[in-house]
This record gives C-alpha cells, sequence and structure tokens, in this order.
C-alpha cells in the first residue's frame, strides 16, 4: 500500500521487533507514567527512632534482589540532639532482602537507635530489628546504649555501612495486585498519549481515505502505541515480573 499509515504484515512484524529491541535494552531508573493512589493498608513503611552526637547525613539502603544501589535509598540529616526523633519512610512496593545502613554518610560520630522496624500503612508491626541483626564493619562498631544502641563510625570512616540481613524477604500484602496495576495504568497513559500523537501526525499528513481506510489507520496507530509503551514502562514491568517471581520464592517454606 502507498499509505504508510495503513498495515501490512511486514510494517506490523517490524515494529514488534523494534518494540523487542528496545524492550531488551536496560532502563536503571523504572519509569511510572501514571503513579497508582492506592491507599491499601498493606504498603509497608521503614519507622526509625534515633539520635545523633554529630551533624550529618544518614542514608538507608534497600535491596530488592539486586543488591544495594544508589536508586533505592532513603535519606535525612540529622543534627546533634540528646533526644531522639522518629522518621517514617515508604518502602518500594517490592520484595525486601536486606537493609544497610550508612550512619554518617559524610562525617563520623556516634547514630544511637532505639527501635528500628517495618510497619505496614496502620501501624501494624511487620518486622523488628534488634542490635544483633546490624553486622559491625571496619568503621563501623555496633555497642549497648541505655536504651537501644548505638552506630559508632571511626574519624576515617566516613561512608561506612552496616548491613542487616532478613532471614527471609519481607513481601508488603497485596503487593503483585498493586504492581499489576501499575503496569496497567501507566502502559496504558502513555500508549493513549502515543496514540493521540500518532494520529494527530496522521490527520496533518494524510487525507482519510474513507471510513474504512482511517479505521485500519487508527487501529494499526494503537498497535504501535501499544507496542512502544511497553518499551517506555520496561523497567516497571519487568520488576514486577520479578518481585511476583521472589515473593513466589519467598512465600515456600
Amino acid at each position: 500500500m502507498e499509505d504508510p499509515f495503513q498495515p501490512t504484515w511486514s510494517r506490523v512484524v517490524v515494529a514488534a521487533a523494534l518494540a523487542a529491541l528496545g524492550f531488551a535494552l536496560p532502563q536503571k531508573i523504572p519509569l511510572e507514567y501514571r503513579s497508582l493512589n492506592d491507599p491499601s493498608p498493606g504498603l509497608l513503611y521503614l519507622e526509625i527512632t534515633c539520635a545523633a552526637n554529630a551533624p550529618g547525613l544518614v542514608k538507608v539502603f534497600s535491596d530488592t534482589g539486586k543488591g544495594y544501589n544508589g536508586v533505592e535509598v532513603i535519606e535525612w540529616p540529622v543534627s546533634p540532639t540528646d533526644m531522639a526523633f522518629t522518621y517514617t519512610f515508604p518502602l518500594a512496593d517490592a520484595p525486601l532482602a536486606g537493609l544497610r545502613v550508612v550512619p554518617f554518610a559524610d562525617g563520623h560520630g556516634a547514630l544511637t537507635i532505639t527501635s528500628f522496624r517495618i510497619i505496614d500503612r496502620s501501624g501494624l508491626e511487620i518486622h523488628r530489628f534488634s542490635r544483633e541483626d546490624f553486622q559491625p564493619s571496619r568503621y563501623v562498631a555496633v555497642e549497648p546504649a541505655a536504651v537501644g544502641w548505638r552506630l559508632v563510625v571511626a574519624p576515617l570512616g566516613a561512608g561506612a555501612h552496616s548491613d542487616l540481613r532478613l532471614p527471609r524477604p519481607v513481601v508488603a500484602e497485596g503487593m503483585n495486585v498493586r504492581n499489576l496495576e501499575r503496569c496497567l495504568i501507566s502502559w496504558g497513559y502513555l500508549g493513549g498519549m502515543i496514540w493521540i500523537l500518532l494520529l494527530a501526525a496522521y490527520a496533518v499528513l494524510r487525507r482519510f481515505a474513507g471510513f474504512r481506510g482511517a479505521l485500519r489507520a487508527c487501529a494499526y496507530l494503537a498497535l504501535v502505541a501499544v507496542l512502544f509503551s511497553a518499551v517506555g514502562n520496561r523497567g516497571l514491568i519487568r520488576n514486577s515480573i520479578r518481585f511476583a517471581a521472589e515473593a513466589s520464592r519467598a512465600a515456600k517454606p
């Protein structure tokens, strides 16, 4: 066909092959084009009550199956104080295999922790960490305190860490359903945006060759939009599949 917007088997195959190639490319930060507004009680949070004797920046890295990285990290500043403050942060909707705590990312001192736990949205405790869960490292010592314990960072230990491993991954209730909804909403939203742009280009560049021809062109452009919307959401889709597989393995005795 002379009309480049009309579907042919060769065009469909080429579009699918290009989309598959794009889907295989790595995506360091998964993109979510339309977030899920879900007040589900199954969502998990990290709650820490702590006090520092020196100013600094505390970082907590999450391991969701691919080790620790610079993307899944929580950080907040601390100042010298005798009073412990409670901080609560949302966790990724993914199986949590471990945590890495960097008490002072840019200095040294002592971080006193009186409570460190994982809770759900309603405040129900899912897992509580103890002093024994923190692993000392070269520049970080784990010491008992009057209430709780201290992570003491040596003067040359800026950025040193203490790891916490979980006996089994912590999986939020309803995680797979929420991740599926995220994929469908984001995929559909981006696909709709791409389809509108393609239809606008079609309307400008080509005349509608009758109702049947316009319908075939719109259907073909919708297919192209859906294929390349999957490319844009490839990180979100691949992570959701991986999280579901890891949750299934964690559920086995």
